[in-house]
């Protein structure tokens, strides 16, 4: 062995661990998120609505960071429309839109708009409330307002033509930035996002339904309930996002 041949051998085993390093990363960018039912069913049971509603959501089994963009909830009326066995009949629950919030891993408020194929209409408008009549379930997509923007918008903010389908509304970024903190950012920012990408710590984030029950029992207008649903983000090993591991 000459003299050359330690620093050839030196250069390929950087060379191999470099590559290795940029594979993980690549794979390295995905999470699990869910729904913290204990958190929800004890605020249901203080504001005793355990017999009348019910919460959920749907999620894929994992995403890649910059891929859940909105939420499927399902709101369940458990109200029947005849009194039997002292549960609740004749209720009708209202999901006031405008009164509903997301929040970012800084708390930051943000409002919920509810999606529809091919809206076009203004965002700030007022959203009309849905109604869930007895034993009955709304489902919706939900998201940030933030994250919305006309399909035919160019970077400045004008459209490239009069056409209907550039008037569309569609969603064009996460519900939570999961990018790697800017340098300017803060120090607490940081060890969050480090945390998180080390598997240390989960993230949490926030959805504040506004509903108002309304019955014979109730006001005029319906009792006003605000019930707070907590999400948890679970950051994945990158052998999960190896091609063989199913995303569904």
């Amino acid at each position: 062995m000459n003299l050359v041949d330690p620093i050839i051998l030196t250069a390929y085993l950087l060379c191999i661990t470099y590559f290795l390093y940029r594979i993980i990363e690549a794979f390295n960018d995905e999470f699990t998120v869910r729904l913290d039912t204990d958190f929800l069913n004890t605020q249901l049971n203080e504001q005793n609505l355990q017999d009348l509603l019910a919460i959920s959501f749907k999620f894929d089994s994992r995403y890649e960071f910059d891929k859940l963009k909105q939420l499927a909830v399902s709101i369940s009326n458990k109200a029947g429309y005849e009194k039997a066995d002292n549960k609740p009949h004749g209720i009708s629950i209202y999901v006031d839109w405008d009164y509903c919030a997301f929040t970012n891993l800084d708390g930051r408020s943000r409002r919920v708009t509810r999606l529809m194929p091919g809206t076009t209409v203004d965002l700030f408008q007022n959203q009309v409330f849905s109604t869930i009549a007895p034993n009955t379930t709304l489902k919706e997509t939900i998201t940030a307002e933030d994250l919305l923007q006309r399909k035919g918008e160019r970077k400045d903010d004008k459209l490239d033509s009069a056409s209907p389908m550039n008037l569309e509304i569609e969603v064009v970024k996460p519900l939570i930035d999961l990018s790697k903190p800017d340098p300017k950012a803060s120090a607490d920012e940081k060890e969050r996002y480090a945390k998180f990408m080390q598997r240390y710590e989960d993230l949490i984030f926030f959805l504040e339904l506004s509903l108002r029950i309304v019955g014979p029992n109730q006001s005029i207008g319906g009792d006003r309930v605000y019930i707070l649903c907590k999400f948890v983000m679970h950051k994945l090993p990158w052998t999960a996002g190896l091609p063989w591991n199913p995303k569904k």
